[in-house]
């Protein structure tokens, strides 16, 4: 189920591309790029231990990821971008890569002369910005742009093709590097709120609000909380509330020896046939056949 790179490939519900340089043709002249690629994902996933020899990079533009890494959980919304340093084991938030739409690359470490062409001051400055970078920093949506310049360059068949492949990396690279740390897509107070608000639903799994009730507890209406909630997540609310309670499902499934009815009840489902249902309806497959191939 897994190639290079870590991220699941189920071909009837993922539009996955990806450049491999170890498996596809090598682009002339521009050897530090790695991996790089876009999935959607439609319905959760196991994505287990993995790590690379070079700087990972993934940006979410839909929907919402998590990571772990040293034991510590990493969250990302659209417009977020999480990174790895070489050699780092990490995996999926509980194991589990969540409904989203990211893109991702990973370029070897900087530490060579001429590496993408640069002076050897510049590719030091730049690794020095590498080992300063938090682990998740937003630089917005406007950098899926230059995923897809970079994309539509290593398809090119113009001569120019390693020029503009080492532009469009370099160019990623910088936006990641040199973000705007005030770039936010709600209000700084908003988005404070949402994320502590979306935070309480996923150590709340078993909480059932409705709209009225999120929307109060944000100090907004429930129709601008809505277009809101769903601008910020990339889901509607109740069915990013359901995903996150699945989530911890598939958690639990995998790290615990309780019963299905035990889990379904802990989470607040009417039985353990509801619960079986839904589960399904999100992941693909039952408790039951999660919780094998997950210890598999």
């Amino acid at each position: 189920m897994f190639k290079k790179g870590g991220f699941p490939v189920v071909a009837k519900q993922s539009p996955r591309w990806t450049y491999d340089a170890e498996l596809q043709e090598l682009i002339p002249d521009v050897p530090e790029l790695v991996l790089f690629g876009f999935d959607e994902i439609k319905s959760a996933l196991p994505l287990s231990y993995h790590q690379h020899d070079g700087y990972e990079f993934v940006l979410v533009e839909r929907g919402k990821a998590s990571w772990e890494l040293d034991g510590q959980v990493y969250e990302t919304k659209a417009g977020d971008v999480f990174h790895t340093c070489p050699g780092e084991l990490h995996r999926g938030g509980f194991n589990v890569i969540e409904p989203s739409r990211f893109w991702w690359f990973i370029v070897t470490p900087p530490h060579t002369e001429d590496w993408l062409r640069l002076p050897l001051g510049e590719s030091e400055n730049i690794a020095s910005a590498l080992q300063m970078l938090p682990r998740v920093r937003h630089i917005g949506l406007q950098a899926i742009q230059g995923f897809g310049q970079l994309g539509d360059a290593i398809n090119s068949s113009s001569p120019m093709r390693s020029t503009a492949v080492r532009q469009a990396v370099m160019g990623l690279l910088l936006a990641i590097v040199q973000a705007n740390e005030r770039m936010f897509s709600l209000a700084d107070d908003l988005a404070s709120q949402f994320d502590q608000l979306l935070r309480r639903i996923e150590d709340e799994p078993e909480w059932r609000p409705d709209v009225e009730e999120l929307a109060g507890i944000v100090r907004v209406s429930p129709s601008h909380f809505f277009r809101t909630f769903q601008s910020y997540t990339g889901l509607p609310p109740m069915s990013y509330i359901e995903r996150m309670r699945i989530k911890k499902a598939c958690s639990l499934l995998a790290e615990s020896s309780a019963t299905i009815t035990e889990i379904a009840n802990s989470l607040g489902y009417a039985s353990s046939q509801h619960f079986a249902t839904v589960f399904k309806r999100i992941i693909g497959m039952t408790p039951v056949q999660w919780r094998m191939s997950s210890r598999g």
